[in-house]
């Protein structure tokens, strides 16, 4: 097994059960953590990521644990994580953003991706969601979480700068 986009570090459960799934996200059956991340056999998972908004035109970014097994240290999403299996994506990210977070808020599903990274393949369902509350987050899941103004994150991607 080929694995070279994954932090040997990390302290995320290797043998823990998530949902293979083919191209068009019909459920395969269980598969561990570990083999998710296999580079040579790069099989299709379930993941999800949540944009969580403050409701005065700001998002959430979180910069991940550097102890996660992918992307430790780096910047992304308010709260993500993959789908177990036996859980659905929408009970996955309610689970992610408490468990990251600390925050229960509605979500809605807002778009669903079928991408290929290259390193590996996932089924992403991307969820949006509006809090009141200031996260508390989990420094096993976050190093550290800022808050953004929307309109120059969107601006900066169409520009290219982000």
């Amino acid at each position: 097994m080929t694995i070279t986009n994954y932090n040997p570090q990390n302290t995320d459960r290797k043998n823990e059960f998530l949902c293979e799934v083919d191209e068009n996200d019909n459920l395969i059956g269980p598969i561990t953590r570990e083999e998710c991340h296999n580079e040579t056999r790069k099989p299709w998972h379930q993941s999800t990521h949540v944009y969580l908004l403050d409701g005065n035109g700001n998002v959430y970014f979180s910069q991940r644990s550097f102890s996660k097994d992918t992307a430790a240290g780096q910047w992304t999403v308010s709260a993500g994580g993959h789908v177990k299996f036996g859980d659905t994506p929408e009970a996955t990210i309610n689970k992610e953003l408490e468990e990251e977070l600390g925050i229960k808020t509605d979500l809605e599903l807002i778009d669903k991706l079928i991408i290929d990274y290259g390193s590996e393949r996932e089924v992403l369902y991307i969820f949006a969601g509006i809090t009141g509350d200031k996260p508390r987050f989990n420094p096993n899941e976050v190093n550290q979480i800022k808050l953004f103004d929307f309109d120059t994150i969107v601006n900066d991607f169409i520009s290219g700068k982000f």
